[in-house]
């Protein structure tokens, strides 16, 4: 009869850590697959638009598309190499509680990365396209903040700067939640062993 009530196993094993990191990693690896699948489709769409362009914007659009595969690759490079920062976690009291800290520092380091290269790729863009870059570079970049009126070699100098400046500060505050989970961690521990 226990072979049909076999939920127990399954929470059981669920709640080891080596199963629940796994299981993690691999979700990471999905998604970093799921990401190149996304960004590969993004970019075929922006190269069937091309022949609407001069030939000099065509030359800000292909530096544009070399660019945004960079940023793809290192997005998608950063996920797999933290699945593997997860995967080789040892065990511990706390199963969760390192892998939400690693998981934040990702978010931040893909945020970081992805958007100083697309604020570059944006800002050259502009040079050749005009405010018409802001359209093409949001496309396949949702979170790219806008800054400037992406006219002129200036309005391109300002969008670039903003998105660096973006970039620092995302990766400054997703670190720091990432080392305050930690640090509760750590006040935790010392309240117990004080109460001991």
């Amino acid at each position: 009869m226990e072979k049909y009530f076999f939920m127990g196993a399954v929470l059981e094993k669920i709640s080891q850590g080596q199963f629940f990191r796994k299981a993690y990693a691999v979700t990471l690896q999905i998604l970093a697959a799921l990401i190149a699948i996304a960004a590969l489709v993004s970019w075929i769409t922006v190269w069937k638009s091309i022949s609407a362009f001069s030939a000099e914007a065509i030359v800000g659009i292909i530096i544009f598309q070399l660019l945004f595969v960079i940023a793809v690759y290192v997005v998608i490079h950063i996920i797999l190499i933290r699945a593997g920062n997860i995967n080789a976690l040892p065990d511990s009291d706390y199963t969760v509680i390192p892998i939400v800290s690693i998981t934040l520092k990702l978010i931040g380091e893909i945020y970081a990365s992805f958007i100083t290269v697309i604020s570059v790729a944006g800002g050259i863009l502009s040079w050749f396209i005009g405010s018409g870059a802001f359209y093409m570079v949001k496309r396949p970049s949702l979170l790219i903040p806008s800054y400037g009126s992406g006219e002129g070699f200036w309005g391109g100098l300002v969008f670039m700067a903003g998105g660096l400046f973006s970039a620092i500060v995302g990766l400054v505050l997703f670190y720091f939640l990432a080392e305050l989970v930690v640090v509760l961690v750590d006040i935790a521990r010392n309240i117990k062993k004080m109460s001991k």
